[in-house]
């Protein structure tokens, strides 16, 4: 299964995501490549200092170059999360096709509507939050996708 992550300029949350859904589904079992990018992203940008710090403090690695968005990485994805509604709409207006596996992370994850915050520019504390915050929309994604694997 191939899991999508994407977020504004691919530094901060989909980077994290993608590192701390990888060490989850791991930790789970869940057999899953995970990548990012971002909707305005430069390519080969490198993770916040802070994010890269706040994963640290996980013991999870986090060597990241930013990837922009294409319609290459959406049509290898089974699933595309997004951090934020507008994210997600962004996709949707340039990539219908992909209509039926786009979602934000909140929604797929929670089935509520709802973004992840967005720490660019914040201190170390912001960061945490963000990642904490992801890490428990990451659990509860890993739960999901084992019961539907387990279903069909």
């Amino acid at each position: 299964m191939n899991i999508l992550f994407v977020c504004t300029g691919n530094t901060c949350r989909s980077p994290m995501a993608q590192a701390l859904f990888a060490s989850i589904a791991d930790e789970k079992g869940l057999r899953v490549t995970v990548k990012s990018a971002g909707v305005y992203a430069s390519d080969s940008g490198k993770a916040s200092p802070q994010a890269i710090e706040a994963l640290f403090e996980k013991s999870i690695p986090l060597n990241h170059s930013s990837a922009k968005l294409t319609e290459d990485l959406i049509q290898e994805a089974d699933y595309v999360l997004t951090m934020t509604a507008q994210h997600k709409q962004l996709i949707l207006a340039q990539y219908a096709f992909a209509a039926e596996k786009v979602f934000t992370l909140k929604e797929y994850a929670t089935g509520k509507a709802g973004d992840v915050s967005d720490p660019f520019g914040g201190s170390l504390p912001v960061y945490q939050e963000t990642r904490d915050e992801l890490e428990t929309l990451l659990y509860q994604l890993a739960e999901k996708l084992k019961k539907e694997k387990a279903s069909s």
